[in-house]
């Protein structure tokens, strides 16, 4: 995966450490609430993660998330910016999202926008802006006026008022 490149555990751990400071979360704990720096809007992601909306239609809420996050972070960078992608207790890696995105055998990227299960967070190279998922609250946290503004141009379904 070309894009995708793995951090090394000391980058990795200064990452975490500056995250953890950015967005006041203490890990581990369910009850700490994330609070990114304002501006930043929480969406509730529930009615992808509830077993009431049909299969197909949790595909197609996902798949399009992932295609309309993709165009912000790519509204916000430059050609030759970069991002972090983290994925709580896992491998955190840099990638471009001017690049191709190749996708795992389940059709995913190597940290996932949707937070199935982890703690999912995606950051611009300076911090200035990122998302933030959260598998237990059910919520994506989207901070920064930059990508605020991108994702409110062409929000993705989940994001919509019902």
């Amino acid at each position: 995966m070309m894009n995708w490149r793995a951090l090394s555990q000391t980058k990795q751990d200064r990452i975490w450490s500056e995250v953890n400071k950015l967005i006041k979360w203490k890990p581990g704990s369910r009850c700490h609430p994330i609070i990114p720096p304002d501006p930043y809007r929480v969406f509730d992601i529930s009615s992808a993660m509830s077993g009431k909306a049909g299969l197909n239609d949790v595909i197609k809420v996902q798949n399009d998330l992932e295609i309309t996050i993709l165009k912000a972070f790519q509204s916000c960078t430059g050609k030759h910016d970069v991002m972090y992608a983290l994925d709580w207790q896992h491998d955190g890696y840099t990638f471009s999202p001017h690049q191709a995105m190749p996708q795992d055998e389940f059709g995913e990227w190597p940290v996932p926008v949707f937070p199935n299960g982890d703690y999912y967070f995606f950051f611009h190279q300076d911090f200035s802006w990122g998302l933030l998922g959260d598998p237990w609250k059910c919520t994506i946290t989207v901070f920064g006026e930059e990508l605020l503004e991108a994702i409110d141009h062409d929000p993705p379904i989940l994001f919509q008022d019902k």
